[in-house]
């Protein structure tokens, strides 16, 4: 089980994570009252879906998500000194999975340009 300061890390990337893609969703599809539910559907059963909604071929999906998490997972495996035994795709595709239920469940913390 995680200790306090690792589950606040992992929580802090989850957040990240969402930011970047919630920036890039706005650039892509413009800044708008529920593109944080908008998002958050497209990706909820697979994340290719957010391929399908930006029409973007997977950039978004990649660049401003999995690449972000696996950065994450792997600074989080060097630091314990686990990298070796780390099946990194796995524990991308669950904290991908992670960060867009949890924007799916908070999507007021991310529709920020609302109060612009």
């Amino acid at each position: 089980m995680a200790n306090k300061s690792e589950r606040k890390a992992r929580q802090a990337m989850i957040v990240d994570m969402n930011d970047f893609l919630m920036d890039y969703a706005a650039t892509k599809l413009g800044a708008k009252a529920d593109l944080a539910q908008q998002v958050a559907t497209a990706g909820k059963n697979d994340l290719t879906g957010l391929d399908d909604l930006f029409k973007d071929n997977g950039i978004g999906r990649r660049t401003k998500y999995l690449d972000l998490a696996s950065g994450f997972l792997r600074d989080e495996a060097d630091a314990d000194g686990d990298a070796a035994s780390t099946d990194f795709a796995a524990a991308t595709q669950t904290l991908a999975k992670e960060a867009i239920a949890y924007l799916g469940s908070h999507p007021q913390e991310f529709n920020r340009w609302e109060e612009a």
